[in-house]
């Protein structure tokens, strides 16, 4: 009889004990979900609460990453031109090749008086030729202050489009700033556009200027009729592998026939420009 009653308190037991470990084994479950539960939230709160805001900052240094700039060019014009007329003669240019980049167009320093009986637009140049009094280093001296001071006026500017005696200039000064001649105030030069550029000699800029090779992408636009093709070699050579897309046509900003769209678009890729 006392043999029977301890295996019944024996079972008792066992099965106690089985009980109270099922029932520890579940709490212990309940509770590990109840932490990843917790975790869930909190990793919902981060991204609900400000992680829109940090995705979006994420997102913005992405993008910044990979996303060129649209490079910003100063545009100067031509001997007795005008920066109406060099956006004008620019807009021969597809879309596909000006949207890539932003053009700031001015007026040259000098007034110049010119009547062809037909347009009263005024016109400009970058030197005063006419002070004959004057050292003509003085004169170019005079002519690149003033563009500096419209490169802080309205810069930040990473490149120079120049045409004709723009185009000089444009070409010379990238030189001159990599010398510390000129441009202190401002950021280097980062390219430049040169269309018919040469035609205009002036040995007082160009001789300090290109004696040294110049390492920045360049573009060089010149054609077979061009008044400025027998100087225009000369700023191509100061230039590191410099792209040249050369025309049929005069003096003159061109359009673009399917080999110069190619090498705009080098050139654009060159210089990082939005595609």
């Amino acid at each position: 009889m006392a043999k029977l009653q301890n295996r019944a308190m024996l079972l008792i037991i066992c099965t106690f004990t089985s009980i109270l470990v099922l029932w520890c084994n579940i709490a212990m479950a309940r509770s590990e979900d109840r932490v990843e539960d917790h975790r869930v939230t909190f990793t919902d709160k981060l991204w609900t609460a400000d992680g829109v805001a940090k995705q979006g900052m994420m997102q913005q240094s992405t993008n910044i990453l990979r996303t060129p700039k649209k490079p910003r060019f100063l545009c100067l014009h031509g001997h007795l031109s005008s920066a109406t007329i060099l956006e004008q003669q620019l807009k021969v240019w597809p879309e596909s090749v000006t949207s890539k980049m932003e053009f700031v167009y001015v007026n040259g320093s000098v007034p110049l008086d010119y009547d062809d009986g037909t347009s009263v637009d005024q016109y400009f140049g970058w030197f005063d030729f006419d002070k004959v009094t004057m050292d003509q280093y003085e004169i170019i001296d005079e002519g690149i202050a003033y563009i500096e001071d419209r490169m802080i006026e309205l810069g930040p500017f990473d490149g120079l489009l120049g045409f004709s005696e723009g185009a000089l200039i444009s070409a010379s000064l990238p030189g001159l700033q990599q010398q510390g001649l000129c441009l202190k105030k401002v950021e280097k030069i980062e390219h430049v556009i040169v269309i018919s550029g040469g035609g205009y000699p002036v040995p007082e800029l160009t001789e300090p200027a290109l004696p040294f090779p110049i390492n920045i992408p360049s573009l060089h636009i010149f054609g077979e009729t061009d008044i400025a093709r027998r100087h225009a070699p000369e700023l191509v050579d100061a230039y590191v592998d410099p792209l040249v897309l050369y025309h049929h046509g005069g003096h003159e900003v061109p359009k673009l026939d399917e080999e110069g769209l190619r090498i705009m678009y080098e050139f654009l890729e060159r210089i990082n420009a939005i595609f």
